[in-house]
């Protein structure tokens, strides 16, 4: 069974005032207090970059078996799942289809700002998405696999399981 391919990047969390964020480029700020971080990643590329490999090997950018176990992922999910759900729906305006998406999202306490940093990443994912040749309609099935995708195992503490029963999910 392949597993689904996370990101390094576990989310930032802001010095000043402690809220969870994606710092998706150089000198973001913190969307609860307004402090500046020099963490960053290139959370949309990489975004990119997993999405092709999920396709190739689920078929869908969201896999079945995926965890969130940082705000990175959470991110990261969300995006997935507009994607897959823009290319069934396949509507004109991206951008009014990811505030329809989102528009029901409930988040945690404390997290209400990553619908905004949804928004906006989703669209920097877009920009890159509507002019990569891979994702014209069908392409990135028809690619061959990079071997090193089939070479991906899971390290035991990747496997989410039931601590009660000890059963794998």
């Amino acid at each position: 069974m392949q597993m689904p391919i996370h990101l390094n990047y576990q989310g930032t969390t802001c010095a000043k005032c402690g809220a969870e964020f994606v710092a998706y480029k150089k000198d973001y700020f913190c969307p609860a207090c307004g402090e500046v971080t020099a963490e960053y990643c290139d959370f949309a590329a990489e975004t990119i970059a997993t999405m092709k490999d999920h396709k190739q090997l689920y078929g869908n950018y969201f896999p079945q078996s995926w965890f969130s176990g940082s705000i990175a992922d959470t991110v990261q999910g969300i995006i997935f799942e507009l994607f897959d759900n823009y290319e069934t729906e396949k509507p004109e305006d991206f951008t009014a289809f990811v505030l329809t998406q989102l528009e029901d999202a409930v988040w945690e306490e404390g997290q209400e700002h990553l619908a905004i940093q949804v928004e906006e990443i989703a669209l920097e994912v877009f920009n890159i998405y509507r002019v990569d040749p891979d994702f014209k309609e069908g392409l990135l099935k028809e690619k061959p696999i990079n071997p090193k995708l089939k070479e991906i195992q899971p390290k035991p503490a990747d496997i989410p399981f039931d601590i009660d029963s000890g059963v794998g999910f």
